[in-house]
């Protein structure tokens, strides 16, 4: 039995003005600008803002029963989740988690408000 203990690997990954240094063991996202830490809603809008919502899906395996699909508008779009680990699902709020297949985004909360608050504002 070893007794090391892993530290993760927490560089960031700058996209346009807004960096993110998401972790696979760690299981979160953080967020920064040039000045320091960024709120995560303003900080996905800026990476994430422009996907389009194809809808609500019913999920096996998520920290939600329910989670909304997003496509990239582009294939430049698309290599923003490059950033993140493939499925892996990843806390970047309160009660709020996101993860990817390399094609798909998907958005997971617990919070039926906020849920339906998103797919208003799509």
């Amino acid at each position: 039995m070893s007794n090391v203990i892993e530290i993760c690997d927490h560089e960031p990954t700058w996209i346009g003005h807004v960096a993110l240094s998401a972790c696979g063991r760690c299981r979160r996202v953080d967020w920064l600008s040039q000045t320091g830490p960024i709120d995560h809603a303003e900080a996905m809008a800026a990476v994430f803002g422009s996907y389009d919502l194809i809808g609500p899906l019913d999920a096996l395996g998520a920290p939600a029963p329910r989670v909304l699909a997003y496509s990239p508008p582009t294939k430049s779009k698309r290599r923003h989740l490059d950033a993140l680990p493939r499925h892996t699902w990843l806390k970047t709020g309160p009660q709020l988690w996101l993860s990817h297949d390399g094609e798909l985004l998907l958005l997971a909360t617990t919070r039926q408000l906020l849920f339906d608050n998103i797919i208003r504002g799509a």
